[in-house]
């Protein structure tokens, strides 16, 4: 009896412990399923959200609807998975353009979709129906000038056997089209970044760069959010022959030091849909922004340039004669003269006499005298100096010399430019553009007569108007500036204390590459370009600085002797531009993954 006792309780506490040790073999066997069917939806998420951001680039001004993305995007395959059991079903994409559940158990991977919801992630009335943004305009049927955020759901459902039957990971994660004006930074470049400034230089707004960040002095000082789409190096670019110095670090917000960032893409474009090998001059880079189309090839970048967005078209020919007119998208124009009527006549008679031609400087980095075309901008405004003379003026002027070449340099001057309209104004040019004089200050601003007061870049009563200048080059010329003291030396060359209030779209001269001459770009420090002795002045600046594409005019390197000496720089970012952009449409886009999570 004892001996059938002991054995009766060793063989319960068995069952108990083979019992046990199912159930802990279930749990173990379910938690390891449901971990590799959340991976396997994560990996079809990651599928799907390259796919979508795909898609998305075909059109990047206007938001990709559900039933362009229903069927489109392809079906994950077992392929993919290898280490999956196989399953005859093995995936089945949602056709429903609502965040609705179109789970289905006969197979590993159900409801692949991704649809267009609206500002509070629900879905929308119709298949055909845009994302409604989160933020911004709402959507009309064409590139909007402000900031916005397109959302959209993706879903995959993913079930996996287990002992005792399956488990299902139904994951979500948001996809976010994020659509901005560049003028929302204070830099931003496409190009490699580098800081390196002399005394104390703080960056007061946003900071980014597409490619390589390089910081290497203590003297930096960034008081906003830094981000950068490759690297970032405590020190100089390679190829850099001008700085020997022991790199040091720059100094950042507490806790939040430069980061890595997703690549934001002006016009929604990257550089590898650009191709300068083939037939078509018109798709060559985002310098492309600056530049006349050429007659007789498809233009990809029709909606972002700034010829066709401007109201009014200024060229000059190579011996001075003055075209006004209304651009085609050909390239060509459509000429107003005094015989013009209505509109035209009145944009002709607003511009015809702010022209000035045949004015030559010498720009000592350039090595070369540059024959300019000036635009008096007072000229262009009513008898107040509140508004233009025409209304039907939009507030984009294009102008050039079409006769620039490599032996005959040519430029644009802005001069008078103290007071603009409270639209706002935007110049763009293929040319160099030099900026004399105070600009969008309403006279002589109280930082002038004191530079320790940045507080105030404008005159009491005058309130700054958004104002953009793109071109190869934008070069600050002080309110001292005289052309004849241009062919001497720098000691005739002192400036004196100005103010620009105005954001800046420019080109750069790249630091030479690796085994090159060593030459420096300058920095974003040098973005605006200085030929005047500054160094008992200040240059006061409100705006944004955006970097697109290399100088194809203003080659000249940085560096050179008998140049400039460079001013106090009191720059800040003008947050006026988050708001009130200056006229003119640019985008920059960026897609990113934002909330996850599992019904």
């Amino acid at each position: 009896m004892a001996v059938v006792s002991i054995m009766t309780i060793l063989v319960f506490a068995v069952g108990i412990a083979a019992e046990y040790t199912m159930k802990i073999n279930r749990s173990v066997q379910r938690a390891n399923a449901m971990e590799q069917a959340l991976a396997v939806g994560d990996a079809t998420i990651e599928t799907l959200f390259t796919n979508w951001r795909a898609i998305c680039r075909i059109t990047p001004t206007a938001p990709v609807t559900s039933s362009s993305l229903l069927g489109a995007i392809p079906l994950p395959m077992a392929s993919q998975f290898p280490t999956l059991p196989s399953a005859t079903n093995f995936a089945k994409g949602g056709t429903d353009y609502t965040t609705s559940d179109e789970y289905d158990s006969t197979y590993t991977i159900s409801n692949v979709k991704v649809v267009a919801v609206d500002a509070t992630y629900s879905s929308l009335s119709s298949a055909d129906d845009p994302p409604i943004p989160a933020v911004g305009l709402a959507q009309t049927g064409t590139a909007n000038s402000t900031s916005a955020v397109y959302n959209y759901i993706a879903s995959a459902d993913v079930t996996l056997p287990t002992l005792g039957g399956q488990v299902v990971a139904k994951v979500r994660r948001v996809f976010s089209k994020q659509q901005l004006s560049p003028w929302n930074w204070a830099i931003f470049y496409v190009d490699p970044l580098e800081i390196h400034p002399g005394p104390q230089f703080t960056v007061t707004g946003w900071v980014h760069t597409n490619s390589s960040l390089f910081t290497g002095h203590n003297t930096l000082w960034f008081a906003d959010k830094v981000t950068y789409g490759s690297s970032w190096s405590i020190g100089f670019m390679p190829g850099d022959g001008q700085h020997s110095e022991t790199p040091s670090n720059p100094h950042w917000l507490a806790n939040s030091p430069p980061d890595r960032d997703e690549e934001h893409q002006p016009f929604g474009l990257d550089a590898a849909t650009f191709n300068t090998a083939d037939s078509n001059p018109n798709n060559d880079g985002y310098r492309e922004l600056i530049t006349a189309p050429v007659a007789g090839y498809p233009d990809p970048l029709s909606t972002s340039r700034y010829w066709n967005q401007a109201g009014v078209v200024i060229q000059v020919d190579s011996s001075n004669n003055v075209t006004i007119g209304q651009p085609r998208p050909d390239g060509t124009i459509r000429v107003f003269d005094s015989s013009s009527t209505g509109t035209d006549l009145a944009l002709y008679n607003m511009f015809s006499g702010a022209v000035a031609t045949n004015q030559t400087i010498q720009d000592n980095r350039e090595g070369a005298n540059i024959r300019l075309v000036t635009l008096d901008i007072s000229k262009v405004l009513n008898s107040a100096g509140t508004g233009y003379k025409s209304s039907s003026f939009n507030g984009i002027v294009y102008i050039y010399d079409s006769s620039e070449t490599s032996s005959a340099r040519r430029g644009v001057r802005l001069v008078n430019g103290s007071n603009i309209p409270s639209g706002g104004l935007t110049v763009a040019s293929a040319n160099p553009v030099y900026v004399q004089g105070d600009f969008n200050t309403g006279g002589s601003p109280p930082s002038n007569a004191s530079p320790s007061d940045p507080t105030t870049p404008q005159v009491a009563g005058y309130t700054r108007a958004p104002c953009s200048i793109l071109a190869d080059a934008v070069n600050i010329l002080s309110n001292s500036w005289n052309d004849a003291n241009s062919f001497a030396g720098t000691s005739s060359r002192m400036a004196s204390n100005t103010t620009v209030n105005a954001a800046i779209i420019s080109g750069i001269v790249p630091t030479a590459a690796a085994g090159g001459d060593g030459s420096y770009s300058g920095g974003a420090e040098n973005f605006p370009r200085f030929l005047e002795n500054w160094s008992n002045a200040t240059l006061t600046y409100y705006g944004s600085m955006v970097e697109l594409y290399q100088s194809a005019q203003s080659i000249g390197e940085w560096g050179k002797a008998n140049v400039y000496s460079p001013p106090t720089r009191q720059w800040y970012f003008d947050t006026n531009f988050k708001t009130k952009p200056p006229p003119g449409s640019l985008m920059v886009y960026s897609y990113v993954k934002g909330r996850w999570y599992v019904l």
